[in-house]
């Protein structure tokens, strides 16, 4: 195999365009030598050196060339220097926090206020532990960078050679470049490898035991981190490839099902639109289940590409192993069933595939008992592939679920942890859904087939629930969310006595309002209520969830939103502003797309029928409202989790994570660090393949500065 074919295939996809331009090089080394009259090195220099210098002038030399290849080998020495460097650092840390741990003494500012102090404790152990496996997999990256660009350096030589007739690069130029950029000296990572088998037998769980870290990892019960060898991980572009082809496959099932919905109906004499859509409700609810696997799959993505450590920041078991593949595999399957099962059933009551049961008691003569069978598959189908035990989710991690919605539930006798905090936010976002679970009920539980007083309910109400169920149920189900987020803010103010959380208390009473207001018969009161949550919640997301405000998103500003240089975000000691991985615009869009969603969002909490009376629109409307609000809260979720590791007590109340990363928006853990997560994801890249230093920084030295921020591989970004 060509050396320029397998240096693509051994390059981290992380790093790709931090190595040395080979094919590049060999090119211009081709234009070289095709050159009869090419000056030999003592020739020109008015070639431009650098990026530029490859893109082709009359005047380029050997010399040029040369000096390129120098160039481009002293930034590899560089970027090498200041990985070893970050990684020392960090190693040190380390240490220092297992120091601690040996000694008693815990990390105060990185325990939960109000999480359990053993529990953290053990935790924080275990965090430590799977760092130290983190930094291993970063030398271990950092040592294949080295080696693939050294025997890149020597094949680009030993081309010129060969090609120019010379012994200028591998008898003068090679040593003399080895030398100054020290990519022979190996045993700079032998001494880290030391270091870090000497930091793994130091945990309490491996003690005197010679082994490994990532053996270490194992016998803690931590699992393994991802494996470099020679190739790069091709599991993982797969399982991409693979979510890539059902996405496109469903969207297309989709359309299939839409033009199905529209095609003529045998005998529409008997069709009724009410009786088809009355089981709607039971799967509404299991299509926003489906949503909210989905989006908590694309959120854990999301964080795990940008480094955001959220499993550490919610508190999560470090054993916990679920990772977005997890959730992407779960919700594959039961979306899959929800098309065959809802497919089935549109085929089966449109042209009358199947003969009808019990008729006669029904509706019409299209009526059949066994249409409700649809939906009670489905319904249990997608409980057994919730509930289903897994190797990787286990019981104890569904039954903490279980646990921190009890806890939100009864918020103002529980202290409020983060995770609890963020559970209450997303309970709010499925108010709407929550709503349609007494409609699901009240169809599995009416007579079927469907009878004519149902039916006509459904037209009317939206389904067949009784009046007592829409006058007293479903109003409370759409407020219990509010409510219990309500009393989260009241215990924070109790325990805090900080006024942020009455401000975040009167959110959420709006909320509540706009739920009481709605089932009045007061349009001006109601448009005016919903007005004023809307902007109450909008500005919230905005202003103290998201943490920008005029100096951040109006032009002119010196802080651009995007943190362009790797360097973890932090307050800039200049003006004061947070650095941010998006652009300006990005977080302008999404604003917009907020308030957009937000209108949405308050219509979710007032019946549809006062919006419209057409019975397919009404159902129409309802679904896209549920789904449209649960995509804006895993957007709140994304924007809030795009920065990394810098943590700054800050008393703002609200939950998320990039902004509680940031800032500590919720006052809940006073860190000193955070875990970063070592991905595999590509990473902002020189936009040509030769580029300038990595480290735009004029201080030199500065740790980790030469890797991409979200490979810097590893725990501490220091004790700030």
């Amino acid at each position: 195999m060509k050396f320029g074919k397998q240096l693509e295939e051994y390059e981290l996809p992380e790093w790709k365009g931090y190595y040395l331009p080979y094919k590049l090089l060999k090119r211009k080394l081709e234009d070289l030598s095709a050159r009869t009259d090419t000056p030999r090195s003592q020739g020109s220099h008015s070639g431009r050196v650098g990026g530029s210098a490859l893109e082709g002038e009359e005047a380029y030399t050997e010399a040029d060339w040369l000096r390129t290849v120098e160039e481009e080998a002293m930034r590899i020495g560089d970027f090498v220097d200041r990985g070893i460097h970050g990684l020392e650092q960090q190693l040190k840390d380390l240490e220092k926090m297992i120091e601690g741990l040996q000694s008693g003494r815990h990390i105060e500012e990185s325990i939960d206020e109000n999480a359990p102090t053993d529990e953290e404790a053990s935790f924080l152990e275990l965090r430590v532990l799977q760092a130290v496996g983190r930094v291993s997999e970063g030398v271990q990256r950092l040592r294949l960078f080295a080696e693939l660009n050294h025997a890149a350096l020597y094949k680009i030589l030993k081309k010129h050679d060969k090609q120019l007739v010379s012994k200028e690069g591998l008898s003068e130029a090679f040593p003399r470049l080895v030398k100054a950029t020290r990519l022979n000296e190996t045993g700079r990572f032998d001494a880290l490898d030391r270091d870090l088998k000497k930091l793994s037998s130091a945990s309490s769980k491996t003690e005197d035991i010679d082994a490994s870290p990532e053996v270490a990892r194992l016998i803690a019960g931590l699992g393994r981190t991802g494996v470099v060898g020679l190739t790069v991980q091709p599991a993982s572009h797969r399982s991409e490839l693979v979510l890539s082809f059902f996405l496109g496959s469903s969207v297309a099932l989709f359309l299939a099902i839409g033009v199905l919905l529209c095609l003529p109906e045998k005998s529409p004499k008997t069709f009724s639109e009410a009786y088809f859509l009355t089981p709607i409700p039971v799967f509404r609810v299991v299509f926003s289940f489906l949503l909210i696997l989905w989006c908590m799959g694309a959120v854990a993505k999301i964080c795990d590409q940008s480094d955001v450590n959220h499993m550490f920041i919610l508190n999560v078991d470090p054993r916990c192993r679920v990772t977005p593949e997890f959730f992407f595999a779960r919700a594959a399957t039961l979306t899959t069933l929800w098309i065959l099962i809802f497919g089935m059933y549109v085929v089966d009551y449109k042209w009358k595939i199947l003969p009808t049961v019990w008729a006669r008691e029904g509706y019409n003569k299209r009526a059949s008992f066994h249409f409700v069978l649809y939906p009670v598959l489905l319904l249990l189908l997608t409980i057994v592939g919730s509930l289903a035990p897994s190797t990787i989710c286990r019981q104890r991690y569904k039954l903490a679920v279980l646990r921190s919605v009890k806890r939100t539930a009864l918020a103002p006798l529980f202290a409020v942890d983060f995770a609890d905090n963020m559970v209450g936010d997303v309970m709010t976002s499925i108010a709407k859904p929550l709503e349609d679970v007494p409609a699901a009920v009240c169809y599995l539980l009416s007579h079927h087939p469907q009878e004519e007083e149902l039916v006509e309910r459904f037209v009317t109400s939206g389904d067949t629930c009784s009046d007592t169920t829409h006058r007293w149920v479903v109003p409370l189900l759409a407020g219990m969310p509010f409510f219990f987020r309500a009393g989260q803010c009241v215990r924070r103010y109790r325990d805090t006595k900080e006024c942020r959380h009455l401000w975040n208390l009167g959110k959420y009473l709006c909320s509540l309002l706009v739920v009481i207001v709605s089932r009045m018969d007061n349009t001006a009161m109601l448009v005016s209520v919903s007005t004023v949550a809307t902007v109450y919640a909008f500005l919230w997301d905005v202003g103290l969830d998201w943490g920008l405000g005029a100096r951040e998103l109006m032009p002119g500003n010196s802080a651009e939103a995007r943190n362009v240089d790797g360097e973890s975000p932090k307050l800039s000691q200049k003006n004061g502003l947070r650095q941010r991985h998006f652009p300006r615009k990005v977080y302008w869009l999404c604003s917009l797309v907020d308030l957009v969603a937000r209108s949405t969002w308050v219509f979710t909490l007032m019946p549809t029928s006062l919006v419209t009376g057409n019975i397919v629109i009404r159902v129409i409307l309802v679904s896209v409202m549920s789904s449209v609000e649960i995509v804006r809260r895993s957007m709140w979720a994304v924007l809030r989790g795009r920065t990394c590791r810098a943590v700054c007590v800050i008393g703002i109340p609200n939950s998320g994570i990039e902004y509680e990363q940031l800032s500590n928006a919720s006052g809940f853990r006073a860190l000193l660090w955070v875990p970063s997560k070592l991905n595999t994801a590509p990473e902002r890249r020189p936009s040509k393949a030769i580029a300038g230093p990595i480290c735009p920084s004029k201080r030199p030295g500065r740790r980790g500065c030469c890797l991409p921020s979200r490979y810097n591989p590893t725990i501490p970004d220091a004790l700030v």
